[in-house]
């Protein structure tokens, strides 16, 4: 008899999947600014206004697919379905980085956005959504769980590694026009889209969590578990500001223009590789009863000091690669299993008298994720326009270097720090014990 904590290989593998073809597809996206400011030769603060706008829709998205799917019961499950959205997604992301050079800029800022909205107001909205519902009708313990988000997350980060050691060489040779990136793109996209595919061809819902009831989450329901629920917005911000760093990708102009060259940055990206081991621990660690949180805690404030060291680094390669062994493991928790804290805001629902309502906590969590992404993306634009950052000129004046400096250290130390306070007040896994104590002992007394 199969173990509760064990799975099957296709199921593992199939799930990771969809993971790596996510990841690779952020990884894509974040060279968005530097192909509309250098390629296209747009406004860098009107870009930055239009990712922010579209980001913004995203509020009105998430909580429209939570919705749809809390709502969603078919024989293909509850999430299952909206996979196939991955198809959908990587379309709009080659045609994304396919806008004709020879268009006007008004044209060239409408296919941006339009495309741009489609992409993750959209597509990958459903597809972050539905991950936590997915999940829990998919594997059958928290042990499961827990597993296939950390050892997964080492499948995930190799795929990743790949993709962001690559992309930066394939620039030099072919992102030297729009076809060019056209082209580029359109390469990564239909193998990405493939793979992507297996999660929905591979992994079916076999768990039942709902005790077959079908009852209608109502838009009541949902306003009032986020009213009484603070710890999914404390999530939801944890995952917003890393994703605010994540989403300013100032690392392609601080290697243009201060680091040597973007090629350089392969070995940064490569440095992901040796800390996969610590994927490996994060299991054992919270065996022993480290929770979550603290994880998250720790990491954070070694992502404090990692984005510190790189003011000082310049071009050199030595100080820039110990600064990123502590801000890509300060990455590493936040990535891939903060997740369980969505599983634990559910679960307080439960307990406090409410519905499950697990993918409206994925949503909200999702709006901070793309929330953060969208004014990462704007700051960088609005700061290089601030400091006078010009994508025509071979050099760059001092006050654009020192702003490109400030977004590739400064302003992430800094948003790291505010998660490490959220993670100091997060204080719900100390609360669940004495509450689930509480409700088995209500169930003892009918």
């Amino acid at each position: 008899m199969e173990k509760k904590d064990k799975m099957g290989i296709g199921k593992f593998w199939g799930w990771q999947a969809r993971a790596v073809s996510m990841g690779c597809m952020v990884i894509i996206l974040g060279y968005l600014n530097i192909y509309c400011t250098d390629t296209l030769m747009l406004s860098s603060a009107v870009v930055g206004i239009l990712l922010l706008v579209s980001k913004i829709t995203d509020g009105i998205t998430d909580l429209i697919a939570g919705y749809i799917i809390d709502n969603t019961h078919t024989k293909w499950g509850k999430a299952r379905p909206y996979e196939v959205f991955i198809i959908a997604l990587w379309i709009c992301t080659w045609l994304l980085f396919s806008c004709p050079a020879e268009w006007s800029d008004v044209l060239k800022y409408i296919w941006v956005f339009i495309m741009y909205t489609l992409v993750n107001s959209i597509f990958a909205t459903f597809l972050y959504s539905n991950q936590t519902p997915y999940m829990l009708r998919a594997f059958g313990s928290q042990q499961q769980i827990v597993k296939v988000n950390s050892y997964g997350g080492i499948v995930v980060t190799l795929g990743c590694a790949v993709v962001s050691m690559l992309f930066p060489q394939m620039m030099a040779t072919m992102a030297t026009s729009a076809s060019g990136w056209s082209r580029m793109v359109g390469m990564f996209a239909i193998p990405l889209c493939a793979i992507g595919l297996l999660r929905f061809l591979l992994v079916k819902e076999t768990v039942e969590i709902d005790n077959g009831e079908t009852e209608r989450v109502t838009l009541k329901d949902m306003l009032g578990a986020l009213k009484s629920n603070k710890y999914i917005f404390m999530a939801a911000g944890i995952s917003l500001l890393y994703n605010l760093v994540q989403g300013m990708n100032a690392y392609t102009y601080y290697f243009t223009y201060i680091g040597g060259g973007i090629d350089k940055y392969t070995s940064l990206a490569a440095l992901s590789m040796p800390l996969l081991i610590v994927m490996f621990i994060f299991p054992q660690v919270m065996k022993r009863g480290i929770t979550t949180s603290r994880i998250i805690l720790f990491g954070a404030i070694c992502g404090v000091v990692g984005w510190g060291l790189n003011f000082f680094a310049g071009d050199n390669m030595a100080i820039l690669m110990i600064a990123a062994v502590l801000y890509t493991f300060a990455g590493l928790p936040i990535a891939y299993i903060s997740g369980l804290l969505l599983l634990d805001c559910s679960e307080y629902n439960v307990l406090t008298g409410k519905k499950r309502m697990e993918t409206t906590m994925s949503a909200v969590s999702s709006f901070g994720t793309k929330i953060g992404q969208g004014v990462g993306n704007a700051l960088l634009g609005i700061m290089l326009a601030v400091f006078g950052y010009n994508g025509a000129a071979e050099v760059q004046t001092a006050d654009a270097v020192m702003g490109i400096r400030c977004l590739y250290s400064v302003i992430p130390a800094v948003i790291y720090l505010l998660i490490v306070i959220i993670c100091m007040k997060y204080d719900l896994e100390k609360i669940l014990p004495g509450l689930r104590e509480k409700a088995k002992a209500g169930k003892r007394a009918e």
